[in-house]
């Protein structure tokens, strides 16, 4: 019930955002990077490395506002960080210095960069339908694995999917999953963008079914090492931000390098 009701309030504020775009939506995706930061700072601190987060935090802003405003080249701003990480990395006393950089390199790359491509995504659309769809075949995706996996898993197909990282995720859910967001991908997009063809939207559910798991087997890949159930506990019910997005950190670029070169 907390989970379906904390759902129920925050879902639409984020749809909202993104009918709205703008500051609004560039505020939105700034609050999800840094909460899904936070907590990749959690899991390396387990993994006993230690990147300097104060500059992590900077450098994912910067790469999001960045993003809105377009003031620099995007290469231009992965280089800085390069060159930034690395020579702060000459002041810092905490854990290997190859490991914290490259964890701080994950850290902005992963979350921050992956979710600019929303804003990308959001700009290039006048009401933001499209962005809109990935978030509710994202939402889709993931209510229908979890409940489906839930109830019915293990019932039709015995292996286990993925075992090696998330022994819990079954086939089944996978597979329902799955269907649910390419339905409702093909379902909005047929009725919200009528004009596009019914094979980009199916192409779109795809993309978001897949990668929309795959997301989440990473994020579960990188808390199996760091032996973390959660990534916290800022959502009630959901446990963390990146529990909660980690499957758009890999679905939103798909969908946006679609978009741009193929739709």
């Amino acid at each position: 019930m907390q989970r379906i009701v904390v759902a129920a309030i925050f879902g639409p504020l984020i749809l909202f955002s993104v009918y709205t775009g703008g500051l609004l939506f560039l505020a939105v995706m700034l609050i999800i990077a840094m909460g899904i930061l936070y907590e990749m700072m959690q899991i390396f601190r387990a993994t006993h490395t230690f990147p300097i987060e104060p500059l992590i935090y900077a450098l994912g802003a910067g790469l999001l506002v960045n993003a809105h405003y377009r003031f620099f080249p995007l290469e231009h701003l992965i280089l800085a960080s390069v060159v930034l990480l690395a020579a702060a990395e000459l002041f810092h006393k905490h854990g290997s210095p190859i490991h914290n950089v490259g964890a701080g390199l994950l850290a902005i790359l992963y979350a921050p960069l992956c979710l600019s491509t929303l804003l990308f995504l959001r700009q290039s659309e006048p009401l933001g339908s499209l962005t809109m769809i990935v978030f509710l075949g994202i939402w889709a995706v993931d209510t229908a694995a979890y409940f489906g996996g839930k109830h019915s898993g293990g019932k039709f197909i015995q292996a286990k999917f993925f075992a090696r990282h998330s022994p819990n995720k079954t086939w089944e859910g996978f597979l329902l999953g799955l269907l649910s967001g390419l339905l409702v991908t093909l379902g909005l997009g047929r009725w919200w963008l009528s004009s596009v063809s019914a094979i980009h939207w199916v192409a779109i559910g795809l993309i978001v079914g897949v990668l929309g798991a795959l997301g989440d087997l990473v994020e579960s890949m990188f808390k199996r090492e760091s032996g973390l159930k959660d990534s916290s506990h800022l959502i009630p019910g959901h446990g963390g931000f990146f529990d909660r997005f980690d499957s758009l950190c890999l679905a939103a670029p798909a969908v946006f390098l679609y978009a741009k070169y193929v739709m």
